[in-house]
């Protein structure tokens, strides 16, 4: 169990989070928090790991999590392609764009186009960070397609 993963705790969806030099679960859409406002996740909890108390998440419910979660603007539909997630959504001046996840982790970066996203996607996965960005600039350029 790490930082990021997202579990089911008690039947409930949410992700592990870390404070005070110990893991916490957040159930989904909590929003801010205090550590003293979760629930630990302490040694007991981990070692029933088998049992109904703590469960990883299965794919469509961490698919429901990242939904359930985003903040960005109303979800349209998930792109599952292997190991990377694009969400199709319409922002609050009613554009459609798409916004990429690696493995359920958030990438923080929104695209005009599906190609757009799943070039940028792969690029951030594949190359180191500063790389990534011309790589994708390149691409696009080559595409002749807008940068975002």
């Amino acid at each position: 169990m790490k930082y990021g993963d997202i579990v089911k705790l008690n039947g409930i969806l949410g992700d592990v989070v870390t404070g005070d030099n110990a893991f916490y679960f957040r159930p989904v859409n909590y929003g801010s928090y205090y550590c003293s406002d979760l629930q630990e996740i302490t040694d007991d909890i981990l070692e029933q790991l088998t049992c109904d108390i703590i469960e990883q998440a299965t794919f469509d419910e961490k698919v429901k999590f990242i939904e359930e979660s985003f903040s960005w603007g109303k979800v349209i539909k998930t792109h599952n392609i292997g190991e990377y997630q694009i969400i199709e959504y319409v922002d609050k001046e009613n554009q459609i764009l798409f916004h990429i996840y690696i493995n359920f982790k958030d990438n923080g970066c929104s695209y005009k186009s599906l190609d757009a996203a799943l070039i940028g996607v792969i690029t951030q996965n594949k190359i180191e960070v500063n790389a990534a960005r011309h790589a994708t600039n390149f691409i696009f350029k080559m595409l002749d397609m807008p940068n975002w």
